[in-house]
């Protein structure tokens, strides 16, 4: 807690420090810090690889061989985001950058084996030879900084940040149920959902950094930190299918809330190009985000019962792609 609080501290005093009056060209750049309004809209190609560390989670029955562990369940793979910039400079010559992130990723897994599965994702009392499982998570970012020119090319940047990160979990069993001790098994599907929720509310600081490389071309570079408060709120549910109907509407199991406290590193860099001169650019760059105290869906599987596993790191990379305007 302690190490939160200065962090916050220092970000809250950084935030009301008045902007640069003068948003003077920077020789070699396209006067991007000259123009009143600036907006970028661009595209990320995340990627995220798994943060598990080989635990076990689908076996064969009979040799124990693992199938599918912690790393394969936690690694959600591609996907496209949309990444929106919008920089204008207030009155008094203060200047303010709002940016919003969105990416939606989704992975499905499905692991059959003839002998049989044994995993903690079965129902007890369930045998199976096939398990189907979909990781879904959608990511949500709004940010609003101010921007303060400290020397020739470098920006200081401090305001409020916003993530929420909405995982999904659903598996689908499909195998021989005993119902009730002592009756025949039926063949059955069960589908599980478990839901972890997100909401990073906090305030992040950090620098950027512009060089000149050659005629309409330059570099930006970036560094940021962040403290934020993470309320979280796990939730699942189950229902089964038997004979081509749903036995019972869906049993809902334990919600489960709890809060941690978040840390947000971020590091990435563009290369920027002019379409046409002093007004539109193209860039290309590189991007990675880490997250430390947040709630991954998969490690509420081993969770606890009645608590949430906030001990996880998550780091995300991407290639980032797009156009800049300037009017």
């Amino acid at each position: 807690m302690r190490k939160f609080s200065i962090f916050t501290a220092a970000v809250a005093i950084t935030a009301i420090i008045p902007a640069s009056v003068s948003m003077a060209q920077w020789p070699g750049t396209t006067r991007a810090e000259a123009h009143r309004h600036v907006l970028e809209i661009g595209g990320i190609g995340f990627d995220r690889p798994g943060t598990g560390n080989a635990t076990p989670v689908i076996s064969e029955a009979v040799t124990g061989e693992t199938f599918f562990d912690s790393e394969e369940a936690t690694s959600i793979g591609g996907a496209a985001g949309l990444d929106i910039k919008y920089q204008f400079e207030a009155r008094r010559g203060r200047t303010w950058r709002f940016r919003s992130i969105v990416a939606d990723f989704d992975t499905r897994n499905e692991i059959s084996d003839d002998v049989g599965l044994a995993s903690p994702l079965l129902p007890i009392g369930t045998e199976t030879d096939r398990i189907q499982y979909d990781y879904d998570s959608r990511l949500l970012s709004f940010e609003l900084m101010s921007c303060r020119n400290i020397a020739p090319g470098v920006v200081l940047l401090a305001g409020p940040r916003y993530i929420s990160m909405n995982e999904e979990i659903r598996t689908q069993v499909d195998g021989e149920v005993d119902f009730q001790n002592g009756i025949p098994t039926i063949t059955a599907t069960q589908f599980d959902t478990l839901s972890a929720d997100n909401s990073l509310i906090g305030l992040q600081i950090g620098l950027e950094f512009t060089v000149p490389l050659a005629q309409s071309f330059y570099a930006e570079g970036f560094i940021r930190g962040g403290g934020f408060y993470n309320p979280t709120e796990v939730t699942s549910d189950t229902q089964d299918l038997a004979g081509g109907q749903f036995l019972d509407p869906p049993f809902p199991g334990p919600r489960t809330t709890s809060s941690s406290e978040s840390l947000l590193g971020e590091v990435g860099g563009r290369l920027f190009f002019d379409l046409v001169p002093d007004s539109v650019s193209g860039y290309v760059g590189y991007e990675a985000t880490w997250i430390d105290g947040i709630a991954l869906a998969p490690a509420q599987l081993f969770a606890t019962a009645g608590t949430v596993d906030t001990s996880n790191t998550l780091f995300y990379q991407g290639v980032t792609f797009g156009v800049r305007m300037k009017f």
